[in-house]
Formats: C-alpha cells, structure tokens, sequence
C-alpha cells in the first residue's frame, strides 16, 4: 500500500520480521553529560565564528548540536555548504523563523489593531444612530403638542411633513448601522478565524503537521487534572526513531526530514479519535490515550511500530532503496495523583529500556514510580 508522497521519498509498506539491532547511548535529554557537551559544543561555535554571546544565539547553536530542531540543522548546515558567513544577523534571523514565537505574536498585534479598527468604527456608527433616535423623539414630541393643540390644517400638514421627513433620516440611520453591523460582522468572522490559526500554528510543529510539545504539555496537564476529578486513567506512548542520526548522516538532512514527515503522518493516522500524537523533540515522537488502560495502550504502540517497520523507502530521483525505519518506545499509565512529568519520566524509561533490549520493540513501565 502506499503512503502519501514526500518529496524526496517514495514509501511502500510491507510485512518483515522485527531486526535486532545494537544499543546506542541515550538521547542528550537523558544524559547530563550530553547536555553539557553539547552547551561547550554551543559556546565554542560563539567564539569560533566571532557570534556575540547572547541567549538567541546560544539556542540556535545548542539547538543544532543537540539536535533537537532539525530545520535548524538543515539550515545551518546549508549555510556552511554554501561557505556563507555566518553572522549575528543571520543567527537572529533563523532564530526568529525557528525558534521563536515573534511571529505568532507580530500576527496576533495585527489582527488586534484591526479587531480595535473594527469596534471603533461600529462605535461612531452606534452613536450616530443614537443621535439620531433622540432627534426622532423630539421632533415626535413637537409634533404631539402641535396635534394636540387648536390650529389650521396647515400647521397639521406641516407637522406631518416634519416627522415623515424625520423619519425617513431615521430610516436612512438604522439601515446605515445595519450594514455596518453586517459588514463588521463579516470582518469580526474572519479575524477570529486569522486568530484560530494563529492559535493552531503556534500548537502544531512546522515539520511534521503534528502537535508540538507545547501542545503536548497543555494537553497531559488537562488529562491529569481530569484524572485527579473524575478518576478517568490514561496512558503515554514515547517513541524514537532507532539509528536516526545515522540515517541522517548518511542520507542528508532532507531525507531525514522526509522520514520524520512519513513517521508523523503515519503516527498521526495510526491513533483513534481523540488521541494526541505530538512530535516531542528530534526523533522522538510522544502519544496521550485518554481513557485506556495500558493493554490498549500496549497494542496499539505495537501496531504503530509494525506499520513503520513495514515501510519500504525509496528515493525519488534515483529509484535506489534506503534502510529500514524502525521505531522503540515505552508506554505507561498513570497512577493515582502522579504528577505529568513523573509519566513523562517512566514511559522514557521504557523506551529506554525498548532500546537496551534491541530496538524496534515496545516496553512497558508498570504503575507506581
């Protein structure tokens, strides 16, 4: 069967047996170690390309060698290709599409000051019509006394003439406000839809259409305080991508990308209704199942994993095959008054675990921690 394109892959899937393959040292956000190498690797790269100190340019550059936002690398790495200088502005710029939500906010400021254009504009429209109605009232008024009292039919028809005229300009007021009504209606409909897809794009990581972790953590929070209310359980997948780094390495980085795009798409499609996959760092991918018990949970990770090991890629241009994407990863289910990050800790455990063990396998952590 096969998969949506990507650019630069072609995929198929396939049944295959589960490969055993060799350990590998854990992701950097599980080692100290790693982090601190990769925080010098970061500030010698500061001082080596003469780059001011400052935490922008910092984040991109750990962010690089940790690897954790690959069109980072991508980008990066095709500036050094290309023997471009790699400058404060050029680190400020990726820093700003990548790494930073300027964006999103510049865009939401926008949609503020046209939402506030919008209400002004409607306002001065309210008070004309007000104006108006008071005016209407008086000249009603008037032209009560005037019936009321003796006089000749003359002063009669001209009192009429006077509220009709009237209201004919109250008449031209009300359906002037209508129509601005309307039309600021229209606008006020399609600011709020700028303003949701701000909100999804701020949500969703660039890369793979996924959740981002932000979304994630928003998310197993409200499952938690859920949980802690009205006692539903749920469970957390983790997975990894096996040997990413290799691949990456051997195939280039816009393979790569392609892979974790498959990876994403197909978690995305794998999970039921209401689940969440969310794209957690690099080429680890999390799941949030609400309302499942961990034999669920273990099974459904098991499909996903058979589904990717089942895949056969092949590059477009060259018709050649790639290597095999595997996944591991680790489930768990809450226990009672965890708290989110506890979860998070024990299904990294088990993926860890699920890597110790040989790769593409999934391994579960009991409740309790």
């Amino acid at each position: 069967m096969a998969i949506a394109p990507s650019p630069s892959i072609h995929v198929t899937t396939s049944a295959m047996s589960n490969p055993e393959d060799p350990p590998r040292w854990p992701a950097y956000f599980r080692s100290e170690d790693a982090s601190a190498r990769h925080a010098n690797q970061a500030l010698a790269r500061l001082q080596q390309e003469s780059l001011s100190p400052v935490p922008q340019n910092y984040a991109l550059w750990f962010a690089y060698y940790a690897q954790t936002h690959l069109d980072v690398v991508h980008a990066l790495d095709t500036v050094s290709f290309a023997q471009q200088p790699i400058t404060n502005m050029l680190c400020e710029d990726l820093h700003q599409r990548f790494l930073s939500e300027a964006k999103n906010n510049e865009t939401v400021r926008e949609t503020g000051a046209r939402i506030q254009a919008t209400l002004t504009g409607v306002s001065g429209r309210v008070d004309a019509a007000r104006a108006a109605t008071h005016q209407y009232k008086e000249v009603l008024q008037s032209a009560a006394r005037q019936f009321g009292a003796p006089g000749d039919s003359e002063s009669v028809r001209s009192a009429l003439r006077t509220v009709l005229d009237n209201t004919s300009d109250m008449l031209a007021h009300n359906q002037e406000l209508e129509d601005a009504l309307a039309q600021s209606s229209q606008v006020m409909q399609s600011l709020a839809a700028d303003l949701e897809a701000v909100r999804k794009q701020s949500l969703t990581d660039s890369l793979t259409a996924l959740c981002n972790r932000k979304a994630f953590d928003t998310e197993i929070a409200r499952l938690a305080r859920q949980a802690q209310t009205d006692g539903l359980r749920y469970c957390m997948v983790m997975m990894d991508i096996d040997h990413f780094k290799v691949f990456n390495d051997t195939y280039g980085h816009q393979v790569g990308d392609d892979v974790l795009r498959v990876v994403g798409r197909t978690l995305g499609q794998g999970v039921r209704s209401g689940d969440m996959a969310a794209r957690y760092g690099g080429e680890e991918f999390a799941i949030l199942l609400p309302q499942t018990e961990l034999p669920v949970a273990l099974k459904l990770a098991n499909m996903l994993r058979a589904t990717i090991e089942g895949m056969s890629l092949t590059r477009r241009k060259s018709g050649d095959k790639l290597s095999r994407i595997t996944l591991s990863g680790g489930v768990a289910e809450m226990a009672a008054g965890e708290s989110p990050d506890a979860l998070v800790a024990r299904a990294d455990a088990a993926l860890y675990q699920a890597k110790s063990r040989g790769r593409n396998r999934i391994e579960a952590h009991a409740n309790g921690y």
